[in-house]
């Protein structure tokens, strides 16, 4: 018989009922449970914060001062005093250089900076198991040679494909990137390998010759600059690796939000409930974005309604793991449950008190995916010191004595004048200088002098422009990046391509040192974490194996200029000993030479065949035999030549011998001329001089004696006259010669020619 419901009968919980209830109350204490433990991440994450602020601060400076702009303080400051507000700025070139000088010595455009190195006793499995059964004594070199070189392939394959990944993953762009964070604030961040999605288009040939177009997705590991200000580690730790946690922040938009909830792990429910609050609500850190839009003259736009996503990477405890997972205690049996062991490296996504992903460390060897670069190391901090920071007090002085040059300038360039109102008034009514003024005196009995006086300031140009130079060169002493490593001549600089080039080798110590940093800091870890991934993850067996990392950017690559000159040295070493020739590869010698010297080597260069071709075709031209008498021929034509080019030798010799002499005997007619001239001028002057006097007699007596002087005068007057007209006759007689002299010699200088 049906059992029959009524009315006044007690509701009993059907078992659906009961266990619908049982999961609800569950969720709400995994949810209680997850919202304490967002808390306590929040806290931490707070606390690193409020740490780092006095760092941010600093970075603003550094910025500031990199834009060329004053502190607020110290620009209202300027402003009270009405001085001059210039501000030289120095620091940009300073910072720009270092940048791209590390960019150029880190990225060059012909070879990767880092390789990987099979190590000496590879272990490689997929070898291992063609290993014989009973090996004779031979086998073994032959298995270790066969290993070794499997290991070497191995290595170049995967170094291939590291290679390839940095490729796709824009690795050389994203550096750049963070050099430059590097050289303006100090540190710089880069994280990966981290998982993304790809979209590959690959395109393949069907049966038929048609070409079909496939979309392939692939998940790849990538790279991604860090901005620093969103880089909030253990601030107590000194170096990345002693961090003990490390928080990321992500500015996310509710469709970005919407977007992330498509992802694999995430707890929807608890990113519902973040959307429904205030973006605001999830802020824990101070966005520094609109300070820096204005230091650059941007107006502020603000963030908008973004929301702070936090990214942290560290230790978890199993049990906050769990409830994250929403997984039982069966589902983690293998745990043992202790103090020591009961943390595990998780990645875990949250904003504000909610949790919104968990999920362990992807990697095996549990490293976090994040490296720090310092220009230049505070043993204190994880956070180093960049080019404004070093030379901030330089800068300062370069600016205050700037400053002090305009001002002083402004005021020793005019006269600074006292006027007594009470005697003059100007014309026009205005007490203003100006050119071409009219003043009127009040009192005519008083002075000008008494209404106007004048005062010079002096000009105090020279000191201040020491001081700018002194802070010039402190400048370049407390950055290490002198003007010759900025591409400008300094001071020092030689003439010959010797010492130019110890110069350049002596301006890249500090840039070595940069380098050595970049490979320690950046190239080994990143690459060696890319190397890990792929030996966990990648398909490929022929790929792996027991590898080295080996950074190159403070190797070869550094300084060219030196290895050029070790490269011509060993050359030439190698070619005047027979021993060291023979154990030498020219061809691969070659090959770096052209390499280290930056020019195209397959262009330029012969193949094999084409050398043997040449050596063919001499040797073919070197068995060819010579006729005899014609080979006699060619060598009497030849002597007869020598013969001939020495004879024209002599004659030109002689020939301008004799030029000389005529030119010398020319100058000395030349002289000649002159000085007769000249005695003639005087001879004359003397002759005109006695027939004045001559005739001022004549005409004295002239008048005393009467007509019959005067007659005797004139004739004595003839007299005269006719002596100068000797003199002159004998002085045109020996020009006469001189002359004709002369056009003789030109006549044995053109019957020469």
């Amino acid at each position: 018989m049906p059992y029959a419901m009524t009315d006044d009968m007690p509701m009993v919980d059907s078992p659906d009922g009961e266990d619908r209830s049982r999961r609800e109350e569950e969720e709400l204490l995994i949810a209680e449970r997850l919202h304490i433990f967002a808390s306590r991440l929040s806290k931490l994450c707070t606390e690193q914060v409020a740490k780092k602020n006095q760092i941010e601060q600093r970075w603003l400076d550094d910025i500031r001062q990199y834009h060329g702009e004053y502190a607020s303080d110290e620009a209202a400051k300027l402003a009270r005093q009405k001085g001059s507000e210039v501000f030289v700025n120095i620091t940009r070139n300073k910072t720009n250089a270092a940048e791209a000088r590390l960019q150029d010595m880190l990225f060059p455009t012909d070879d990767r900076n880092f390789g990987l190195y099979a190590t000496p006793v590879p272990e490689l499995d997929y070898l291992s198991k063609q290993q014989p059964e009973q090996p004779d004594e031979e086998e073994p070199i032959a298995q270790a040679r066969q290993i070794k070189a499997a290991a070497t392939e191995a290595a170049m394959a995967m170094q291939e494909v590291i290679d390839d990944q940095l490729l796709e993953s824009r690795y050389h762009i994203k550096a750049r990137d963070i050099i430059h964070d590097a050289c303006q604030l100090g540190t710089a961040v880069i994280k990966g390998p981290i998982i993304i999605g790809r979209t590959k288009k690959r395109w393949d040939v069907m049966p038929d010759g048609m070409s079909v177009l496939q979309i392939v997705e692939a998940l790849e590991p990538t790279v991604e600059r860090v901005d620093p200000w969103d880089f909030f580690p253990d601030m107590s730790a000194k170096a990345v690796d002693e961090a003990e946690f490390i928080f990321e922040r992500r500015r996310l938009s509710k469709k970005q939000l919407r977007d992330m909830a498509q992802l694999p792990g995430v707890l929807v429910s608890q990113l519902r409930e973040i959307v429904k609050t205030s973006a605001r609500d999830t802020h824990i850190a101070k966005d520094f974005t609109d300070d820096i839009r204005n230091i650059t003259g941007i107006n502020t736009v603000g963030e908008g309604n973004k929301y702070e996503i936090w990214e942290y990477h560290g230790p978890i405890s199993k049990s906050e793991l769990i409830d994250a997972m929403e997984m039982s205690d069966e589902g983690i049996e293998d745990y043992e449950k202790d103090e020591l062991d009961d943390e595990v490296e998780a990645t875990v996504f949250f904003a504000g008190n909610r949790v919104i992903k968990v999920s362990l460390n992807p990697m095996d060897s549990d490293e976090r995916p994040f490296s720090v670069f310092n220009w230049e190391k505070d043993e204190s901090s994880i956070f180093g010191f960049g080019v404004p920071c070093l030379m901030r007090s330089a800068q300062k002085v370069i600016n205050a004595s700037w400053r002090m040059m305009m001002d002083n300038a402004g005021l020793s360039v005019a006269d600074q004048l006292v006027i007594n109102k009470e005697l003059l008034y100007p014309a026009d009514g205005s007490w203003d200088m100006t050119p071409k003024k009219i003043w009127y005196l009040r009192d005519k009995t008083r002075s000008v002098q008494e209404a106007f006086s004048s005062f010079s300031t002096p000009s105090h140009q020279v000191e201040l422009a020491n001081i700018f130079s002194m802070a010039r060169q402190l400048a370049d002493e407390e950055t290490n990046l002198p003007l010759i490593a900025q591409g400008e001549m300094g001071p020092h600089t030689t003439k010959t391509s010797s010492g130019m080039a110890m110069l350049m080798n002596s301006s890249n110590i500090v840039l070595r040192k940069a380098v050595k940093n970049w490979d320690d800091d950046i190239t080994r870890p990143l690459v060696t974490r890319f190397y890990d991934w792929n030996m966990q993850y990648n398909e490929k067996a022929e790929i792996k194996g027991d590898f080295s990392i080996e950074a190159r950017g403070s190797g070869a690559l550094l300084v060219r200029e030196k290895q050029q000159e070790n490269l011509m040295i060993y050359s030439n070493l190698s070619m005047a000993i027979p021993e060291f020739a023979k154990r030498r590869d020219w061809a691969e010698l070659d090959r770096e030479i052209a390499k280290s010297l930056e020019v195209p080597y397959d262009q330029i260069t012969l193949g094999d065949e084409e050398i043997a071709e040449m050596e063919a075709m001499n040797m073919e031209m070197a068995s060819m035999q010579v006729d005899p008498a014609q080979q006699k021929m060619q060598l009497d034509m030849q002597l007869k030549q020598v013969d001939l080019q020495i004879r024209m030798g002599k004659l030109e010799l002689e020939k301008q011998k004799a030029q000389a002499e005529i030119a010398n005997d020319e100058a000395q007619v030349q002289l000649q001329i002159a000085k007769m001239a000249q005695v003639e001028r005087l001879e004359m002057m003397k002759l005109e001089i006695q027939e004045r006097i001559k005739l001022a007699e004549l005409q004295t007596q002239y008048r005393i004696s009467g007509n019959t002087t005067g007659v005797r005068a004139a004739i004595d007057s003839e007299k005269i006259r006719t002596e100068r007209d000797k003199a002159a006759a004998a002085t045109n007689t020996r020009l006469t010669e001189a002359q004709l002299k002369n056009r003789n010699l030109n006549l044995g200088y053109d019957t020469f020619g």
